[in-house]
């Protein structure tokens, strides 16, 4: 209660009447036990408030208690920390559950997963590796880490930061390495991995290697190894020791066909392959044994010259799924590249089971409508179509190939998911025919020989003698086929 002029004036007026016929003595022992009584409320007072503070102190914290999110198990609120997390997250993005309370920084702290995303590293930084980065070598323990290197100084440094053995030490738990981010990988970086065992490196991004002419050459010990990317542009094959015939995924580029096909000889466990050939050879080396793939299913195939030295090299009976980007070497002045028919069908010929077909190609490539009906005529299983050439063989004659007629089937049968993006003129009637023949609205009117189609991507040139919208109505084409 606060103190007013009313209540002084109360008080006033009630003394006088209790003192009215005190002596002077009496007055002071008055005022004497009134302050010790103020001095007994006051300590009252204080424990009531402490008594009170405390009470306020126990119902908060109950109420936390009973908060739906202490009702979550450690294991699911663990879940949710790492989805807070984004792609590549950097390291304020790790701490910032941490800084909640200090049971969610006790629990992502012994939660080793949330720890396990390094960002990139400059190899040849001044300076030790920062602490943050040893803090998270400490905190994913024992899981698994992905590293990443990079160089932000000049090509010419050489001399590996004295800091990255730390990382080398934990380099059983590496479970990827990518150098991709080096201007070029080095061949004394290559010899000092080379010292260490990784014992659960998954995938390894070597960049471009320079001439790696070591004796004896680097032995990678890596008995996990599935997934390796590398480059190389010195006209042969890297001198490494990697267990190549463990490998079911490889990205490679190289300039020669000699290097390649002596990498490629040793990795016949692929099932995913990624090639990039800037040269070949017009033919290959009198007695070249074919390579034989009996597990590949995936083939990306660059290609800047003649494509028949690869196709008569190789074999790959289970392969489903096939991209050739074929051009010109963009250093020489433009040559026509000859289109290999008769090696392309006999390739596919050794792969029956082909469902995904792409054609990239530039202007310079020579091929022709009849060259194109004969791929597929070559792949009978063919499902999916991509085709992406600038050299006019996509024509009406090839599209007519895909026309269903009742009882002549096309060409390719199962054929549902067509992308075309092409340069020539075609017939408004030859290409709305041949989608609206294939594109049944009722499915019990499908011959259970042939495929509806389920997606088309038409970019081509045509001279549409009516609006689009009225042709998708006449010929019952639904809104998704794309003209």
């Amino acid at each position: 209660m606060n103190l007013t002029g009313a209540s002084i004036r109360a008080a006033v007026v009630e003394q006088k009447e209790r003192t009215r016929h005190c002596s002077k003595a009496e007055i002071e022992r008055f005022i004497e036990e009134s302050e010790s009584k103020i001095i007994s409320l006051e300590s009252q007072i204080c424990a009531l408030q402490e008594l009170r503070d405390h009470q306020r102190a126990c119902v908060l914290a109950l109420k936390h208690i009973l908060s739906p999110i202490h009702s979550l198990p450690v294991e699911l609120l663990a879940e949710i920390f790492h989805f807070t997390l984004r792609d590549n997250p950097n390291i304020k993005d790790m701490c910032r559950v941490s800084h909640v309370c200090s049971d969610w920084r006790q629990l992502a702290h012994s939660t080793p997963r949330l720890w396990t995303r390094f960002p990139s590293i400059d190899l040849y930084r001044d300076g030790n590796v920062p602490d943050h980065i040893i803090a998270l070598l400490a905190r994913s323990a024992p899981l698994s880490i992905r590293i990443s290197f990079e160089s932000r100084s000049g090509p010419g440094e050489k001399a590996i930061n004295s800091g990255i053995l730390e990382m080398l030490r934990a380099s059983s738990r590496w479970s990827s390495l990518d150098l991709s981010f080096m201007n070029t990988t080095q061949p004394p970086l290559l010899e000092q991995l080379a010292q260490y065992r990784f014992d659960s490196l998954e995938e390894m991004e070597l960049g471009l290697i320079t001439d790696t002419q070591s004796t004896p050459p680097p032995a990678f010990i890596v008995p996990r190894l599935r997934k390796l990317s590398i480059s190389n542009l010195t006209g042969q094959a890297p001198q490494i020791v990697i267990p190549w015939a463990q490998l079911t995924e490889l990205t490679l580029e190289f300039d020669c066909r000699d290097g390649t096909l002596e990498v490629l000889s040793q990795c016949t466990n692929l099932v995913k392959a990624d090639i990039t050939i800037l040269e070949w050879s017009q033919s290959p080396e009198v007695g070249q044994e074919l390579i034989h793939f009996s597990r590949l299913q995936s083939l990306e195939l660059r290609l800047w010259a003649d494509s028949a030295v690869f196709f008569d090299c190789v074999s790959a009976p289970v392969l489903q799924e096939l991209r050739l980007d074929l051009h010109e070497q963009s250093w020489d002045p433009p040559t026509d590249i000859p289109w290999t028919a008769a090696h392309i069908t006999a390739f596919q010929l050794r792969t029956p089971n082909l469902t995904r077909l792409e054609f990239n190609s530039s202007d310079a490539l020579m091929i022709t409508s009849d060259n194109l009906v004969a791929a597929i005529r070559s792949a009978p299983s063919l499902t999916h179509l991509n085709l992406n050439c600038r050299n006019n063989c996509v024509d009406d004659a090839f599209i007519r190939t895909l026309h269903y007629e009742d009882g002549v089937p096309p060409l390719v049968p199962r054929l549902h998911n067509l992308v075309i993006d092409g340069t020539q003129v075609l017939t408004e009637n030859v290409v709305v025919g041949m989608i609206a023949s294939r594109w049944w609205e009722d499915t019990e009117l499908v011959p259970p020989s042939i495929s509806r189609w389920t997606h088309l991507e038409l970019k081509v040139r045509c001279n549409w003698t009516r609006p689009l919208s009225e042709i998708r109505e006449d010929y019952h084409m639904p809104s998704d086929a794309i003209l």
